[in-house]
Order: C-alpha cells, then structure tokens, then sequence
C-alpha cells in the first residue's frame, strides 16, 4: 500500500486499524513502512485548523501516522506487500487538502476536503483517479476514471472511514494477465460509493 501527498494538496491524517483481513498494523512507530523522509511521523493526536488550508495540528503520542509538510513530500510505503485485501481505516484531512491511498501502488483512491460540494466528481473525496494519456489530445488525457455514488465526505477536522475490498489483477503460469484488478465494494462513511468496478490498468501517478 502507498499512501501520496501532493504540493498543492496536502495535511493528512491517518488511524490504520486493520491493513488486511484479520491483520492490525500497529502505529507505534513506523516500522511497517519503507524508509521515508521527514514528512512523515507518529503521533498521538491530530486537529485541523478550520481558519486556515493545509494545517494540521499534532499532540506526541502513538497511535496515527501523519503528513503535515505543506509542500511536496514523499510517498510513504508499506514494507508488506499484498494481493487481495480488505483495506479499512480512518483519516482525516485539512481544510482544502487532498491526497490518495494507492492499492499495489498502481490503483488510486482519492482523498479530498470536498465536503459541502454539490455533487461527486472523479476528483473527489472517495472517487477511483483516472488513468492517463499523454499522448491524447488536451481535454482527454485522462480517462476510465470513477466518480463516488454520492458525496459521503464528512468537515475536514472530521474522522472519516474507508472501507475497500480489493481483488487483485489475475495472471497465468507465463504472466499474462488474463483479468483486470477489481474493486469488489467500496464504503464510505457507512454508504456504498463503488461497487464491481473493473480497473484496466494503472491510474495516474502510479509506481510501475
């Protein structure tokens, strides 16, 4: 699992109370992740400022892994890697902040202060990014992205939960693939936002 923080986009706070069906990962420190830059650390508890975008505020402690550098920062990346898994954990954003949870480094759930907003969009709080094209003319590099159901997305400051079954792409004895990856079910905040969703290939951004 990768977890991404953007520039322009940014404060993210996350409590992971369960990485894989019956398999807790413990916030102590951060030794279920890679290496990582600075950007990144435990802490006992979080608080977004409401007066202003991109500011969280921390208490020492254990218990949640924050990023609360307002610039570009690093990835941070579990050291497991798995295949099929139920993902379930808690975040909360900043106000104006976004982010994205990356499912095998490849497939892109986005996290996004969007709450108040009229309608769900592919860019939005719980939607699956898209994938891109460079070579596509402009207005349609981007493509097979997938907007929530609805806009579920709580205030920032607010703790919010994702819940993501996941069943990874399929191969055959020489590595072809012969199936694409799939969200199984996708809830947030208690409300179904994807369901059987089939994921072509890499979003944008991915690790390949």
């Amino acid at each position: 699992m990768m977890i991404r923080t953007y520039q322009w986009l940014l404060p993210l706070a996350l409590l992971l109370p369960a990485v894989a069906i019956s398999q807790k990962l413990e916030l102590n420190d951060l030794g279920a992740f890679q290496p990582t830059t600075g950007n990144w650390k435990i802490v006992g508890g979080a608080y977004a400022d409401l007066d202003k975008e991109n500011k969280l505020q921390a208490s020492a402690g254990t218990g949640i892994l924050l990023n609360s550098i307002a610039k570009k920062s690093a990835d941070i990346f579990t050291k497991e890697e798995f295949g099929d898994i139920t993902l379930e954990l808690d975040y909360m954003m900043a106000r104006g902040s976004n982010s994205g949870i990356y499912l095998q480094s490849l497939y892109e759930f986005q996290l996004a202060d969007d709450w108040g907003d009229a309608s769900a969009t592919q860019h939005g709080n719980g939607a699956i990014y898209q994938r891109w094209n460079d070579s596509a003319p402009e207005g349609s590099k981007g493509y097979e992205g997938h907007a929530p159901r609805m806009n579920a997305s709580k205030a920032p400051g607010t703790w919010q939960h994702l819940k993501i079954s996941f069943q990874a792409p399929r191969f055959d004895g020489s590595g072809n693939k012969i199936a694409n990856a799939k969200i199984i079910a996708a809830e947030l905040n208690g409300a179904l936002i994807h369901e059987n969703v089939e994921l072509s290939g890499p979003t944008r951004g991915s690790v390949e």
